[in-house]
């Protein structure tokens, strides 16, 4: 039973840390994006020559700029996500090693006592049997 219980911690463990290498990619991608996403505002500054063309860049810069603050703020909500499934899966691990703890603790009592009237009975066995 306890080999079950740590098993299904480790395979949790694992995808936990498996989200958050995925996790680690996304942002990383994400930030990429920003950084080729602000280049091409620069390039696209650079290239306008009318006010009209000018404008339009603008708006889009300002998009850009709503869309990446949107990404910030999604990036920093998964951050805290994260944050707060890997805390409960820590104090859950911690509540099912400490249940494992109290198993054991029974377990050994309950073994120590069985060892003593087993050893109880055999003495009372050895003492009636009539000697040869």
């Amino acid at each position: 039973m306890s080999e079950e219980r740590f098993d299904r911690l480790e395979n949790q463990l694992g995808q936990v840390i498996q989200g958050m290498a995925t996790m680690q990619q996304n942002m990383s991608t994400i930030q990429q994006n920003m950084s080729t996403m602000q280049q091409n505002i620069v390039d696209i500054q650079q290239n306008m020559a009318t006010k009209q063309d000018l404008a339009l860049v603008q708006r889009t810069v300002s998009d850009i700029r709503t869309d990446i603050a949107v990404l910030s703020e999604r990036v920093d909500s998964l951050e805290v996500t994260t944050r707060i499934g890997i805390r409960d899966s820590i104090r859950n691990q911690r509540s099912m090693i400490n249940n494992l703890n109290y198993d054991l603790a029974n377990q050994e009592r309950v073994s120590t006592r069985l060892r003593s009237r087993v050893e109880r009975l055999e003495d009372i066995n050895n003492s009636i049997e009539p000697e040869a």
